[in-house]
């Protein structure tokens, strides 16, 4: 059986161990998004499975939004994933910049969506940010948690930049 999302077309998913995933990109105002699915009970995918997965598509400023909040939350932290790649972007653009100018520099750059992870997986979505336009290496995660909501991926042990 197969079943269409308006977004990811077709879902073949590859029928890995433990379920199933698929990759695709998907234009999200104007600007392309690396889409990883991944379906943890693939014999229940169904409609009411892939209006949720579109969800996220339609309703992807709020969930944008909501990651961004996240981040500039992070920003106070001096050893958080955001305030670390904030320093590598000053660096890069050889000087301090204000936090709102580095939250509008940051574009979503991946998303994973789990829609059917039940109480071993809690993630539903998770959303990947990275300096627009720069040579400002790394990512900036965000974890979309049920039932607590979002929270940043720490930061990883290597410095960005």
């Amino acid at each position: 059986m197969t079943v269409e999302s308006q977004y990811l077309g077709d879902i073949l998913l590859d029928g890995g161990p433990g379920g199933g995933a698929m990759e695709a990109v998907v234009t999200v105002d104007g600007q392309s998004l690396n889409v990883r699915l991944e379906i943890d009970y693939p014999g229940r995918l169904s409609a009411a499975v892939v209006r949720d997965i579109d969800m996220v598509f339609d309703q992807f400023a709020f969930v944008d939004n909501l990651g961004r909040e996240t981040v500039a939350r992070g920003l106070a932290q001096e050893d958080s994933a955001p305030a670390r790649l904030r320093r590598a972007w000053e660096d890069a653009r050889g000087g301090e910049g204000d936090a709102e100018e580095f939250l509008r520099d940051l574009a979503p750059q991946r998303i994973v969506i789990t829609p059917d992870g039940g109480s071993a997986n809690r993630d539903r979505v998770v959303l990947s940010y990275a300096v627009a336009g720069s040579r400002v290496p790394g990512t900036v995660t965000v974890r979309f948690v049920e039932p607590t909501g979002p929270e940043l991926v720490p930061a990883p042990s290597r410095s960005f930049g």
